[in-house]
């Protein structure tokens, strides 16, 4: 996988998601933006349907020798249907 692929790797399952959750289900999912959505993760969830689109900053403390985080924030989503 091509790093940019990585980074919205989940992207393409926004569409299952919306169809297969319940009416004000949530879905949640580990991102790997440190502080806020890109736009062109907003546009994804937003075509496959979802308008509530938020999420939580989380302070981390990933170890030193962390291969694959390395800031001190994480975005945990909280996408409701």
């Amino acid at each position: 996988m091509e790093v940019d692929a990585v980074h919205c790797n989940h992207f393409t399952f926004f569409q299952s998601a919306y169809r297969l959750l319940k009416p004000n289900g949530i879905l949640t999912y580990y991102s790997d933006e440190m502080k806020e959505f890109s736009t062109e993760h907003i546009k994804c969830l937003q075509r496959a349907g979802f308008l509530n689109i938020s999420g939580v900053l989380c302070a981390v403390n990933p170890p030193a020798d962390c291969q694959y985080w390395k800031s001190k924030t994480i975005l945990a989503p909280i996408i409701i249907k």
